[in-house]
């Protein structure tokens, strides 16, 4: 009967107008860390891409900072973060390339909206693994493929699989501004 009636209620309500309160909007902490690679190189855009190079003198103010999520939505014990710059309008995002091959690029959108989507938001998420100092970002769409950078300076921060860790660099250092 209980239920009943707070069904009415909540009919009655609706019929002379009132609104329901919203429930409260999920609160989502956003981050901010530095993140560079194992040879010393920093982050910074460059013609709409994320490149790690060294950055010297007056140009180490063109290092972007990173944000990120927890994304709750996966298992906590992958540590699944939701990474983004620019304080957070334009997230990291693994997306199925030619041949199927995944690739990263950078998407317009804002970093606390993601959780709210949970598995949808498997491109944007990376589960974070550490390893004596070190920190590795897999990809939740594509299992197996890791962010790297190059080992040349100045190239686009991408996704590789673990066994190209010989032409590729997969670990990070991670550190709280």
């Amino acid at each position: 009967m209980a239920g009943a009636g707070l069904a009415l209620l909540f009919l009655r309500a609706e019929a002379e107008g009132f609104a329901l309160c919203p429930a409260p909007a999920l609160q989502t902490k956003v981050f901010q860390y530095r993140l560079w690679d194992v040879n010393q190189r920093s982050l910074y855009l460059r013609d709409g891409h994320l490149v790690a190079g060294h950055l010297q003198g007056a140009n180490a103010a063109l290092e972007e900072k990173v944000f990120w999520v927890p994304n709750r939505a996966f298992e906590p014990a992958r540590l699944p973060v939701i990474l983004g710059i620019q304080h957070g309008s334009r997230c990291l995002s693994a997306q199925s390339g030619p041949g199927g091959q995944p690739r990263l690029s950078l998407q317009d959108v804002d970093i606390r909206e993601l959780p709210r989507a949970g598995d949808s938001a498997a491109a944007f998420t990376f589960f974070r693994s550490y390893r004596d100092g070190l920190w590795r970002f897999e990809s939740a769409a594509h299992p197996g493929w890791f962010l790297c950078t190059s080992p040349r300076g100045h190239q686009p921060l991408a996704l590789c699989r673990h066994r190209d860790v010989t032409s590729n660099l997969l670990d990070f250092y991670f550190q709280l501004c």
